[in-house]
């Protein structure tokens, strides 16, 4: 069976990947190089704790995913022989108030009655640590299951599995108009001709609009990177004024990141940047004598209630996997393993059902 995915994003080609290695014939449309939109710049963080999702559908679906990440990725680099910086070092939330500290030492509790860990690290303990600490910092809340990968090196080794496995990738190539018949999907419209498949896969991040009514949006997001060294930060500090990201080899501290509704408006600005510069400051404040390697922007596909969109369409054969917001690194893993069974046995499991388009629907005619 042949196999179209609009998109070569994260999604995109984990979906494409998991297909593949069932025998399907995968053909991955993308508008500009794989792998080179919102996926490479992302920060990496697989931090559902951190991000202080509240119990639910949503958070069990991000924990999930995060336990399948160190099996995703040392499958992934046994196949392309690239180390994509998988690192489980532990994300730590510092508290510039006493509300946020309040706020953390409750987060920890909630966290420990569903059997996730968390602990509270004192300043004195943090100042130990660190050659400098914001003068705000009251503590911070450290959970040690988060980690990271570094999206970037990740996306080259899709890419690469992608390649040395003939999946047919048609880069720079636009994709215009869904084509069905009678209700079912029968080809995609692009620049380059039309593509004809037995189902289709729209994984096309903040752009998957284009292509269906999905509800899903684009949010801007400026970033940074600078110079590090081993002694000056030992793992991710995820805090309200930035998140400080520092790679595996500690060739690179990757700094985010802002929110800005401003549709597709290229360009990073003074402001986002001076937001950025200002909160890595009053993190870690030592550091802003540290050289700029790098700034760039990107578009998270966001939806009304932030949650991912998932499955089913209203067209037979066509399927969508978008709306990933800020988990898009996070979620790759159980996104592809959910949508080849929806796709391969019909399979609707309960996290499909609840990501669905259908509530939307619902809660219009609500």
């Amino acid at each position: 069976m042949k196999g179209i995915i609009i998109g070569g994003g994260i999604i995109g080609l984990s979906i494409a990947r998991e297909l593949n290695k069932n025998g399907y014939d995968v053909t991955v449309i993308e508008l500009l190089r794989v792998g080179r939109g919102a996926s490479w710049t992302a920060g990496g963080m697989l931090a559902p704790q951190a991000e202080g999702l509240e119990p639910g559908t949503f958070l069990d679906f991000c924990v999930e995913s995060r336990e399948m990440y160190e099996s995703f990725v040392k499958t992934l680099e046994r196949e392309t022989d690239i180390d994509v910086g998988y690192w489980k070092c532990g994300i730590l939330c510092p508290a510039f108030s006493e509300e946020e500290e309040k706020e953390l030492k409750q987060r920890i509790q909630i966290y420990s009655e569903l059997g996730l860990t968390g602990k509270w690290i004192d300043r004195e303990a943090l100042e130990g640590r660190y050659r400098s600490l914001g003068k705000e910092i009251r503590g911070g809340a450290l959970f040690p299951d988060d980690a990271q990968v570094d999206n970037r090196l990740l996306m080259t080794a899709l890419e690469k599995y992608a390649r040395s496995r003939d999946i047919q990738l048609l880069e720079f190539t636009e994709a215009s108009e869904i084509i069905e018949e009678n209700g079912k999907f029968e080809a995609v419209r692009t620049s380059k001709g039309i593509i004809e498949g037995d189902f289709c896969v729209i994984a096309a991040g903040a752009w998957s609009e284009h292509f269906i009514k999905c509800h899903v949006f684009p949010i801007k997001g400026e970033m940074a990177a600078v110079d590090i060294s081993p002694q000056d930060i030992d793992r991710v500090i995820f805090g309200s004024r930035a998140y400080l990201i520092p790679r595996k080899d500690y060739k690179r501290l990757v700094i985010g990141a802002t929110e800005e509704m401003v549709g597709f408006k290229d360009g990073n600005t003074v402001k986002g940047i001076l937001q950025l510069f200002n909160g890595l400051k009053d993190t870690l404040p030592n550091l802003i004598n540290n050289t700029v390697q790098e700034l760039w922007f990107g578009y998270r596909p966001a939806t009304p209630d932030l949650l991912p969109v998932l499955g089913k369409t209203d067209i037979e054969n066509l399927y969508i996997a978008t709306g990933h917001h800020r988990n898009g690194i996070l979620l790759a893993p159980i996104t592809a393993k959910l949508m080849f069974e929806l796709i391969d046995k019909g399979i609707e499991s309960y996290y499909i059902k609840e990501f669905s388009l259908e509530r939307f629907k619902a809660n219009k005619n609500g």
